[in-house]
């Protein structure tokens, strides 16, 4: 995209304050985008003390979606996923009123393209396969818990490598869909490509 465009970005937790790890990362991608395009944000708050911080982040965007989250209930709801055969991860950024405000959004805004922060909100971008789609995976996160189910007792041992397993699956699906998927370093490209082999050559650092 050469000239100005209209962007919906996707981040599942508030790029702002960029104060540690992703928000670091998702607080620069905004700023890079909005240096040159209109940017329409879509966000979850999962910390009551990033409330305040609001306000300075409608200063950095044409518009702000910021739905609160609360870790304790969303955890539990997520678990919905299980019978659905979903990854947890999507389960728990799925939000009704999010949906809602991405479609009216993409509709009232004509917007051009979706940029999305992280696996979990990808599910966002999935019914709109018209637009062009940029995706920020950050880490193999399906990788993680394949990990962290090798040093944990059963159930959850059982439950950690389902969430790996099936998140590599949807993994897979986004980086097919986009036009462009990138990962924090070339090393989990590395990974990446040694768990979806067919998707070698699709992804790239950034």
């Amino acid at each position: 995209m050469t000239s100005m465009a209209n962007l919906l970005y996707l981040v599942h937790r508030l790029p702002y304050p960029p104060n540690k790890g992703d928000k670091v990362r998702s607080y620069h991608l905004l700023q890079h985008l909005r240096r040159r395009h209109r940017v329409f944000l879509g966000t979850f708050v999962d910390d009551p003390g990033d409330e305040s911080h609001l306000p300075a982040v409608r200063m950095l965007c044409d518009e702000l979606c910021s739905i609160t989250l609360h870790p304790h209930a969303n955890r539990l709801r997520s678990l919905s996923g299980l019978a659905q055969g979903l990854p947890l991860t999507i389960s728990y950024y799925d939000h009704p009123r999010m949906r809602a405000w991405v479609r009216q959004t993409i509709v009232s805004r004509d917007i051009d393209a979706i940029v999305v922060f992280s696996s979990g909100m990808a599910q966002y971008a999935a019914e709109h396969d018209g637009l062009a789609l940029l995706v920020d995976l950050v880490d193999v996160d399906s990788a993680k818990w394949t990990e962290y189910s090798r040093s944990r007792a059963w159930p959850f041992s059982w439950l950690y490598r389902r969430e790996g397993d099936r998140l590599l699956d949807y993994e897979k699906r986004v980086a097919e869909r986009a036009d462009r998927t990138v990962l924090v370093s070339r090393r989990e490209v590395e990974l990446f490509e040694t768990l979806a082999p067919e998707c070698a050559g699709t992804v790239k650092p950034l």
